[in-house]
């Protein structure tokens, strides 16, 4: 049985002892009632004033911060009870029965066995830390913390009777529930007011049920997920006086096992009330006691309850995504598509991308040749890919964590006209980043595109030169030649390449990507070439020349990318996308100002080209180094 597995039916276990106790509880107050009747010492008139005391949630302590300082709940509760009544006194007789009773022997094994089992929990807790820090190196403790909540959940499912994989990820560094396998199924995100999705309630529920029992979090994120469940279940547990002792904003900080109060105090306190001749009181004390724990595991099986539902919904709605997709994956693989199978493409590419500005060009474009051709494309792609499909489907903490393989799209491109915002390049969270690498204005030459394919290629290794002198809106300096060079480099050139992930809704020109001529294309022969004099890109880098049988087209990037991204989502894949291919200003109302090029990433002069040095790829024969300068333009 796996640790997480034991952790859980502790907890279990804990939950039907409190509930054994209970029972002994009630059992012990009729016991009481029933000596206090049969007492010869006099007739009880006392209050039936209810006195929680201290033993109101025995086994089962909570702490409050209040003021600055922890101060047990139960003396909270007990506080705000000051009933006095005019009791007979009883026989000393009856504190020697009710102690000594075989219903307090058996209450007092109840406790024993729950201590022990409290215990239990805090080691099995602790060892799943340790197993998790055994496998991985975590240098973010919220990392961790996540291990171990999905390992809880799984937990949780498997006594559910699901079989599906659930996986937590950090995303933009904030908590993410996954359900489902592949890239998975993404089942919250936390937005002005995280905890009305009730995905995120999942995370929140479970960490109220660690923080009851005194588990906590390392981590930012997940305690602050911990507090937030604690706060939740404290309230849903509402026992008479809690709401008193949470005014001030209290927050809770403790849970119910290794707190102060035990069995013996409680005794200490009935006791007392029986000495004071307040026989009906103690007995009402422990009915309450009672019925205060009664009320905290019903509350404890709800939360649990309420996981499994959750689940279990969500597993519904899976198997409904999964039958929708399964229909376009059928459409996906067949080429030969009738006009209601594209229409039903189409309508899950609205669906499922919900930017304005990729729905608006299909809807323009409703019918194209080049969308449905780059479905084909890209079907093909994940064939490649195949092996890391495989590699996805094992469950494992390595698959856990974010890996990806690496695409490298080749086109010739430019930039025309308008701006769109960069986040159109990622229409879905499994397109985990697009890189572009030369500056805008730049052509980039077939070496450095290799670069790019192979992830040779470093931002050290950016080489700017001029494309063409006899072309050059700058005039030739015969005199001082690297004068008229120095003019071909970049005013200002990040250390890192543009990422549209990092830019986010920051406005870029609009890149227009063409196919590749076929087979007389001299930067993709020069590429080619390239491949089988130094290798092919490893194993994770899949390289896919823009090439569409039969079809010459230009379109804009984010297109390309959106049909990228529906495939991989059909597939269970995700990707890093590399863009190689040139960025030259193709405008034809008026070139992009150089401020807002600068500003957005870099810029460089017409006709400046983007190689790489000779500290990357040496090639020392001049002639295959003229012919590996073929633009992608």
């Amino acid at each position: 049985m796996a640790t997480a597995d034991k952790l859980l039916e502790m907890i279990f276990s804990w939950i039907e002892q409190r509930k054994q106790c209970a029972d002994q509880l009630s059992k012990l107050a009729q016991e009481l009632e029933s000596l206090r009747m049969k007492s010869k010492g006099g007739q009880c008139v006392g209050s039936s004033v209810a006195v929680v005391g201290a033993a109101c949630l025995l086994g089962a302590g909570v702490t409050i911060l209040t003021g600055g300082a922890a101060a047990p709940l139960l003396g909270a509760l007990g506080a705000t009870y000051t009933g006095v009544g005019a009791v007979i006194s009883v026989a000393s007789k009856i504190i020697e029965s009710f102690v000594s009773s075989d219903t307090m022997k058996d209450a007092k094994k109840i406790e024993e066995k729950s201590n022990d089992i409290a215990k239990n929990i805090q080691r099995l807790f602790e060892q799943l830390k340790s197993e998790k820090e055994a496998v991985n190196s975590f240098t973010n403790p919220d990392h961790l913390d996540r291990h171990i909540m999905t390992e809880i959940l799984r937990s949780v499912a498997r006594r559910s009777g699901l079989r599906r994989r659930i996986r937590i990820r950090m995303v933009d560094n904030e908590p993410q529930l996954f359900y489902g396998g592949g890239s998975g199924f993404r089942c919250g995100t936390f937005g002005p007011n995280p905890l009305m999705n009730p995905s995120v309630s999942i995370l929140v529920t479970a960490a109220g049920v660690m923080a009851f029992f005194t588990l906590s979090a390392g981590g930012k994120k997940f305690n602050f997920l911990f507090v937030k469940g604690g706060q939740q279940l404290l309230k849903e547990i509402s026992v008479t006086g809690l709401k008193t002792a949470l005014k001030g904003s209290a927050m809770l900080v403790g849970g119910a096992i290794g707190m102060a109060f035990a069995l013996p105090e409680a005794i200490d306190n009935w006791t007392d009330l029986i000495k004071n001749n307040n026989v009906t009181e103690a007995s009402q004390s422990l009915r309450d006691t009672a019925t205060a724990i009664r009320k905290i595991i019903r509350t404890l099986e709800q939360q649990f309850d309420d996981i499994k539902r959750m689940l279990k919904t969500m597993d519904e709605e899976q198997r409904e995504e999964e039958q929708r997709l399964a229909k376009v994956k059928l459409i996906i693989k067949n080429p030969e598509r009738s006009s209601a199978d594209k229409r039903i493409l189409e309508m899950f590419a609205m669906k499922t991308c919900q930017n304005q500005t990729l729905q608006q060009w299909l809807r323009e474009n409703s019918g194209s040749e080049a969308f449905f051709k780059l479905v084909d494309l890209f079907h093909l792609m994940t064939k490649q890919i195949a092996d890391k499909t495989n590699e996805d489907d094992e469950e494992s903490d390595e698959e856990d964590e974010e890996s990806d393989v690496d695409i490298i799209f080749v086109a010739h491109g430019s930039i025309r006209d308008s701006q769109v915002p960069a986040s159109c390049l990622l229409p879905l969270a499994n397109i985990k980043d697009v890189l572009l690498y030369s500056p805008w204005n730049c052509v980039l030459t077939a070496h450095a595109a290799y670069g790019v394919a192979t992830g040779l290629i470093q931002p050290p290794h950016r080489r700017f030169y001029c494309k063409k002198l006899s072309d050059c809106p700058i005039p030739e300096d015969r005199q001082n030649p690297q004068h008229h060079y120095n003019h071909h480099q970049p005013r200002k050139l990040p250390s890192q390449w543009n990422s549209m992930k990092r830019a986010g809704s920051q406005a870029i020109p609009n890149i227009m990507v063409s196919t590749l001529k076929v087979p007389k294309d001299g930067a993709w022969t020069s590429f080619v070439n390239l491949t089988e004099t130094h290798g092919q890109p490893g194993r994770s880098r899949i390289v896919i020349p823009f090439i569409l049988p039969g079809l010459t087209v230009r379109i804009p990037f984010f297109v390309v990318t959106w049909v990228m991204s529906l495939v991989l989502l059909v597939f269970r894949l995700k990707a890093t996308v590399h863009l190689a291919a040139c960025l030259g200003d193709r405008s034809t109302r008026g070139k992009f100002a150089r401020d807002f090029l600068e500003t957005q990433y870099s810029y460089t002069v017409d006709n400046t080209g983007m190689t790489s040095s000779a500290t990357m790829l040496p090639i020392r024969r001049a002639d295959l180094y003229r012919a590996f300068q073929a633009v992608f333009d």
